[in-house]
Formats: C-alpha cells, sequence, structure tokens
C-alpha cells in the first residue's frame, strides 16, 4: 500500500513539473547608469492550454509598481519610457530595451502579455530598477598581485553592461598586452563586458599600478569613467635571463630586445658601472658591445637599459636579412665577473615585407545605434620607429598607444570608436600601418573589413545633442532616421525634411529653401543629413525634425539638437598636449579642430615644418566633423626647447575668416653629446703644481660625470663631478671623462698633463737666461768700482789736516795711474 502511494505521488510530482505555469523569468534587479538604456533579459511560460494563443497579435507592456504602463510595444515610442522589444514573444521571449533611463525611473517593474485571444500579468517576478548618477565600478580578479618574477599573469576586468546597445568599454592603462576582450552572461542572463590582461612579471613590473578604466558612452553622446587599480609586487629570483623568444624585424630598421637579468646572490655586488653588455650570435660571435656601440662587432647599436637595475635592453640598427639568426646576451665587467647567457636564446628574422595588421574583430556585423569598437594592431620592433595606424574611413574617435605583449615586444594599436548608422553598411572600414626605415624610407601594408549594419523597424532619429557653430559660418547636422515597418513604403519622393526651433516656428523646409540652407541627405535612404546657412549668436537654441511625406507624418520630437553660435572659434587640441620623448623617436602631433560647417573645414598650419603632415576630415561619435592635421617628424636634439604650434583658421561665408591657436614646447632627451676636456693651466705646468680639470658636455636631463685614469687597456676611477682638482705628476698618465645620464653616455677623446721638473720648465729659454744673468753679475760689478772712483775723488777735493799727512800721503802712494785716469771727471 506504501509503495502504491509513493508511486502515486511520484506520479503527481512528475506532473505538476512538467505541466506548463504562467511565471517570468527575469532579474532581480538592475542597476543603471542614468542617461543609458537598460537591456532586460526575459523569458516567459503559460500553462499549456493557453501556448496556442501565443501568437503574432501579442505585445509586450511593462507596468511599474504603481500599475503605470511605461512600455507598450505596439507603441514604443509613445510611451512613457521609450524603447523596443527585442525577444520575439511568439517564442516566449520578452526581452526588452528600455532607453534614456533617469533617476526618477527607479521603481520595481513586471511584465504584461496582450495578445488577441490572451492577456497575463505576472505578477509572480518582479524586477527592480535602480538608476544611478555614477557608473559603476569595475571589478579586478585578482584584486591583488603578488607573484615571482617570471610568473605568467592573468589579471581579468569585469564591468556590467546593461545597456547591450552601448556597453562599456574598458581599458588598461599599464599596457601589457596580451588583451583578450569578451561580453560575458550572469546567470541571471545580465551582460558583463570583462577584459583578460596576459604577460610574464618582471622585475620592471615591481610596484607598477595597474588600473583598469571602463567608459560608459551614454545614449546623448556624453560619457562617464570610472577605474579601479591594483599594485603589482614581484619579488626577484636569482640567476636567470627574460628575453623574448623570436622577434621579425623589417629590414633596414632597427629592433630593440627587451631584456632584463639577474645573478647569483655572490655576485650581485659585482655588477656595477664597470659592466657592459655584450650580445653574440649562434657562432659566438661578438656583433655588439655597449663600452663600445658604434664601433664594435657586427652591429651599431646602443644599450637602453641599465646594467645596475639588472635591465639588459638593447636596440640594434639597420638589421638585414643576412642577421636573421640566433643572439645570445654576455654580461663583462672589469671586476673579474664574466658570464654569457646562453640557456636563453633569440632568433631574430629580418623580413622584406611588414607584418600585416590585425583588426580586431574582424568582422563587423551589429544594429544600427550600436557603439562600435574596432582595434587594429601591428607589432613594434623598432621602438625610435613605431608603426603610424591610419584607418581609410574616418567614422569617429580614435585613439592610439604602444602596449606590451606577454614577452615584453611591443605592439602599437588604433582603436576607433564610433557609433554604428545605416550611412555605414557596406561601408569597407581599413587600417594601414606605415613603417618608417633608418634611411627616411617607409612601407606599409593595410587589412580590411566591410560593415554589414541593420537598422530597426520604429520611428527613431540619429543626430548630436550639441553642435558649437562659430557666427557668420554654416552649420551641418548629421542626421539619420527610421520609421516602422508599416510606413517604410511612404517614405518616397514625395517626403521633405521641416527642421523648427523648439518654439515651434519653422527655420527650414527642404521643399523651399531658398538661402537658409539645403538638405545634403537623400530622404528615402533615411539620411536627414541638413546644413543650415549664416548662423548667428540669435540662432542659439534646440531644433528638432519633422518628417512630411503624403503618406506619413512625424515629429521627431524625442531627440533635438541644441545649436550653440559663439563669436570666437573653438581653440584646436593637440594630441598628445605635451611632448617628452627621447631623441630619435618617431614623433606624431596631431592637431584636432571641429568642423561644423563641411562647405568651410577650418585650415590647419603648423608653425614649425619639422617633418610630413597628413590632413584628413575625421568623424566623431555623434557623426559631426573634425578636422586633422597629424604632423610626424623624428625628435633630434634640435628640437629640444622649440615651441610647436598649431592654427586653424575658419573662413566664414561673408568671406572674413578668424583665426586660433594652440602650442608646446618640446623636451627632448638625448644622451651626452660633445664631451670635452678642458685644462687649467693649460700650458706645460711643474711637476706637484694644482691642476683644475672641468669635463663639458650638452644633454637632456643634466647629467653625473665621472673622470678615468686610462692606464694601457684598463680604466682607474679618479673621481667624479664636473671639476677635479688634482696634483700634477710626471707619472700621472693619460686621463678622459665620461658623462651619463639617464639616456646614455658619452666621454672626451683622451688628454695628457704636461708635467715638467723645475729644470726642464726653463724649456729652449734656459741659455738666454743664463746669458742674462751674467749680463747682470757684470753690470753690478762696473756700477760697484765707479762708485768707489767717485768716493775717492770726493775725498781729494778736501784740505788735510796736518794731523792727516801721513795717511795722505800713504793712500796716494797706493793709488794706480789707471784709477786717477778713471776717476778723472771730464771737464
Amino acid at each position: 500500500m506504501d509503495a502504491a502511494l509513493t508511486v502515486l505521488l511520484i506520479g503527481y510530482l512528475l506532473q505538476t513539473a512538467l505541466c506548463g505555469q504562467f511565471k517570468t523569468i527575469i532579474p532581480q534587479t538592475i542597476k543603471v547608469l542614468s542617461g543609458s538604456c537598460v537591456t532586460i533579459p526575459c523569458s516567459f511560460d503559460v500553462e499549456d492550454q493557453y501556448i496556442s494563443r501565443i501568437d503574432g497579435t501579442c505585445r509586450a507592456l511593462w507596468k511599474n509598481d504603481q500599475g503605470t504602463v511605461v512600455f507598450d510595444s505596439s507603441n514604443p515610442q509613445s510611451s512613457a519610457i521609450q524603447g523596443e522589444l527585442k525577444g520575439d514573444l511568439a517564442r516566449r521571449d520578452c526581452s526588452t530595451t528600455l532607453n534614456n533611463m533617469r533617476p526618477e525611473h527607479s521603481k520595481e517593474y513586471l511584465l504584461r502579455v496582450q495578445c488577441d485571444q490572451f492577456k497575463h500579468s505576472f505578477f509572480d517576478q518582479k524586477l527592480h530598477i535602480s538608476v544611478t548618477d555614477d557608473p559603476p565600478t569595475p571589478t579586478l580578479t585578482p584584486s591583488t598581485l603578488k607573484v615571482e618574477e617570471g610568473t605568467s599573469v592573468s589579471l581579468k576586468c569585469s564591468a556590467p553592461a546593461p545597456c547591450l546597445s552601448h556597453p562599456p568599454a574598458l581599458t588598461w592603462t599599464a599596457n601589457l598586452v596580451h588583451i583578450q576582450e569578451s561580453l560575458q552572461e550572469n546567470l541571471d542572463r545580465t551582460k558583463v563586458q570583462t577584459s583578460v590582461l596576459n604577460f610574464t612579471a618582471s622585475r620592471l613590473h615591481h610596484g607598477q599600478i595597474i588600473s583598469c578604466t571602463a567608459v560608459y558612452n551614454k545614449q546623448d553622446g556624453s560619457s562617464q569613467s570610472v577605474c579601479t587599480s591594483l599594485t603589482a609586487d614581484v619579488s626577484l629570483s636569482s640567476q636567470f635571463i627574460i628575453l623574448p623568444r623570436t622577434i621579425e624585424v623589417l629590414s633596414g630598421s632597427c629592433v630593440t630586445i627587451p631584456c632584463s637579468y639577474d645573478v647569483e646572490d655572490t655576485y650581485k655586488s659585482n655588477v656595477d658601472e664597470t659592466c657592459r653588455a655584450v650580445w653574440k650570435n649562434d657562432q659566438g660571435t661578438v656583433v655588439f658591445n655597449s663600452r663600445n656601440p658604434q664601433t664594435t662587432g657586427h652591429l651599431t647599436g646602443h644599450l637602453t637599459g641599465k646594467l645596475t637595475n639588472r635591465d639588459c635592453t638593447t636596440t640594434l640598427n639597420n638589421m638585414r636579412p643576412e642577421n636573421s639568426m640566433e643572439y645570445f646576451f654576455g654580461l663583462e665587467c672589469d671586476n673579474g665577473l664574466k658570464y654569457d647567457f646562453k640557456t636563453r636564446q633569440m632568433d631574430i628574422s629580418v623580413k622584406d615585407d611588414p607584418p600585416t595588421p590585425t583588426l580586431t574583430p574582424s568582422t563587423l556585423k551589429v544594429e544600427e545605434g550600436t557603439s562600435v569598437s574596432l582595434k587594429c594592431s601591428a607589432p613594434a620592433p623598432c621602438l625610435s620607429h613605431p608603426p603610424a595606424l591610419t584607418w581609410t574611413s574616418s567614422l569617429g574617435h580614435i585613439q592610439d598607444s604602444l602596449q606590451e605583449n606577454l614577452d615584453r615586444t611591443k605592439v602599437q594599436t588604433s582603436v576607433l570608436t564610433f557609433t554604428a548608422s545605416r550611412l555605414h553598411q557596406g561601408k569597407i572600414i581599413s587600417c594601414t600601418a606605415v613603417y618608417n626605415k633608418q634611411d627616411g624610407s617607409s612601407q606599409s601594408v593595410s587589412s580590411s573589413l566591410t560593415a554589414d549594419v541593420s537598422w530597426s523597424s520604429q520611428f527613431i532619429i540619429f543626430m548630436p545633442q550639441t553642435i558649437e557653430v562659430l557666427s557668420g559660418s554654416c552649420v551641418t547636422i548629421p542626421c539619420s532616421f527610421g520609421v516602422e515597418d508599416a510606413y517604410k513604403s511612404n517614405v518616397d519622393e514625395t517626403c521633405r525634411a521641416v527642421w523648427k526651433n523648439d518654439l515651434q516656428n519653422v527655420v527650414f523646409n527642404s521643399r523651399n529653401p531658398q538661402t537658409t540652407g539645403h538638405l545634403t541627405g537623400k530622404l528615402t535612404n533615411r539620411d536627414c543629413t541638413t546644413t543650415l546657412n549664416n548662423m548667428r549668436p540669435e540662432n542659439s537654441m534646440k531644433y528638432f525634425l519633422r518628417l512630411e511625406c503624403d503618406g506619413v507624418q512625424y515629429n521627431y520630437l524625442q531627440r533635438q539638437v541644441d545649436i550653440s553660435v559663439t563669436d570666437d572659434p573653438p581653440t584646436p587640441t593637440l594630441t598628445p598636449s605635451t611632448l617628452k620623448v627621447e631623441e630619435g623617436t618617431s614623433v606624431s602631433l596631431k592637431c584636432s579642430a571641429p568642423a561644423p560647417c563641411l562647405s568651410h573645414p577650418p585650415a590647419l598650419t603648423w608653425t614649425s615644418s619639422l617633418g610630413h603632415i597628413q590632413d584628413s576630415l575625421q568623424e566623431n561619435l555623434d557623426r559631426t566633423k573634425v578636422q586633422t592635421s597629424v604632423l610626424t617628424f623624428t625628435a633630434s636634439r634640435l628640437h629640444h626647447g622649440k615651441i610647436i604650434s598649431c592654427t586653424a583658421v575658419y573662413s566664414k561665408q561673408d568671406g572674413s575668416s578668424q583665426s586660433v591657436s594652440t602650442s608646446l614646447t618640446a623636451d627632448v632627451l638625448y644622451s651626452p653629446k660633445n664631451t670635452t676636456v678642458s685644462v687649467c693651466p693649460s700650458g706645460p705646468v711643474p711637476e706637484s703644481s694644482r691642476v683644475t680639470l672641468t669635463c663639458s658636455s650638452t644633454a637632456n636631463p643634466s647629467v653625473s660625470y665621472t673622470w678615468y685614469r686610462a692606464d694601457g687597456g684598463q680604466e682607474t676611477v679618479m673621481g667624479t663631478g664636473h671639476v677635479l682638482n688634482i696634483k700634477a705628476a710626471r707619472d700621472s698618465g693619460p686621463f678622459f671623462c665620461g658623462a651619463e645620464n639617464a639616456i646614455g653616455s658619452g666621454r672626451s677623446n683622451i688628454s695628457q698633463i704636461d708635467v715638467h721638473s723645475p729644470e726642464q720648465y726653463l724649456g729652449p729659454y734656459s741659455g738666454l737666461l743664463l746669458l742674462a744673468g751674467a749680463a747682470v753679475s757684470l753690470c753690478v760689478n762696473v756700477f760697484f768700482t765707479v762708485y768707489v772712483v767717485f768716493l775717492c775723488k770726493a775725498r781729494k777735493s778736501v784740505k788735510p789736516k796736518e794731523e792727516d799727512r801721513t795717511y795722505m800721503s800713504l793712500e796716494r802712494r797706493d793709488l794706480s795711474p789707471e784709477y786717477d785716469v778713471i776717476g778723472h771727471t771730464p771737464k
């Protein structure tokens, strides 16, 4: 009996489970950014007896917690909250998008399905929508990073994507590619945008802040961003080397080898300023030595890393196909430390053709109104000459960056962001990579895709929210629209575009445009783009489109454009706004100025013509235009401190013009040049005298000086500093000074102090000096003799006393006749 009851109970439960019932499957809560849309994932079921009544006559209604219908799929544009039914009710898919959500829409909502033979409100499950003024902070997984050097790391950044047509764009501030992006689904079928950053941890990453930024684009064209970050904690291991396994290089270009190393603990103190980097090929031949980077070995280049920081990154110049081979790094120090890191070798492949850039995604199939991001990537093996990426279709905002692969090689990326429109349907979008070689020549290669854009069947319009115009100029309003399926056949040659201001006054009618403007779009192609002429400050107001055809008339009040007419033109924008680069780096400066009047776009000029200039008219996200001019040049020390400015000249429709400019000052970093030594005193100096040595060099940033004594093949440090005071010695030997800054180093020619002994110091004039001494001695003797004679004569002229006569007679007998003659005074 118990067994029978059990069987009956199980059968009843199975029947209950398998039979249809009234229920909806929707999320419990969804958070939305104010000004954005929300896509509600929704499915429903009904009891079996009503399944046949769910047909094409059904419509979805969403009610708030006060019982008010806020959306009706049969009239989506006249609803309190406009939107679109995304699902197919006949398949029990009630997914719906509600547009332009506001904080006052923060309520609970339920679904009601109404068909000709069926009506039901699904009270069993309600959805709470919370509309906030700030976007949600993205999540980093893991939230902390503590790893050993050499570990493969994956960081995932996640941000909710409640509005499927405008998912958040995720970017990393630390460019450590590889980056993989995807739109994933939560358990409740809401979506989340994810970006996974993969890299190999290096000591160079230690202490680096890695952050992820989520940019939410609203439906009015504005955006808000929020970020989250962590600080990398990378512990160091003992002896090893990290460098790429392979690098592909374009013939005639340089290659920068990212390299880091370490030595065993017992040798760490030996890694000092005397160390040099030596690169050898697979045959053991030295091809580069950082001590003499321009002369030693088969390849020239420079050490860009600092060996005392365990950074052996090196650039080799002018690579050729015959340089295609494997290489390994060697460390050599004057203190006896020498080691070849043969455990890790790198294969450099030199090609005659540049690599083809990669487009992500490789295909584009979207609905009109969807926010699109296309990324173009091209390897950048030569950091001083990275490839320049350009888009042949300038559809929106472009953001360029130099990112890092897992093996620390670099890749140049350019992200093109725009809102898909029916005007983009069938358009070929291509990205071209231009590689500049070190001899000044270049090679280019491109990749492309064809846009496949579908559009919805409802009364909808796409145009900018705001446009700023210069007084006396025209304004071109980019505009496209849609109509419901029932009226599509009525959009024909009888249609005209009527623009009204917010006072309901007609300001333009394409049927009778006169001189006020002209319709540049074709209404049968749903293109309502219009140009209004000779705008004045009093025309600053909001405008909307009215479509008038014989079979359909509609005011597109849901979207208006606010036109602001100003007396002064907008200041052009320089990107980047500052310029701080190393000498030899390929620089691209972009000057951008709004172009609201397409018949009179601004003319952009550079005051310093430093290189190649490329002008183009590009498109913003809202399809307004911007005039751009890209100045490309190779940075030189001669550019340091130079003011580079861009001027935009706006020509008005009356023939007059106005101009405005913006500028920056170039800060070019370069290694020490023209390193020289001056000795004071400059000529031969006596032994043990004090001598002042002064070292001079031109460099940016400032340099530190080290003095070396060159004893044969050995170089001994004498001291440091700009000035060195020493005691002259005959055995001091030749010397030179070295200048070093963060960019590189330079050294003076070898000099030597001319030190002489006191005898030697007389030099070739010693004979003359002895002769002069003898002459002086003779003159002194003659002078003394004359003085004695004069004294005697003076005594003769005096009459002696009696007692003195004996003395006088004795005195006279002692005098010689010669003395009388000599002492006689001529008359």
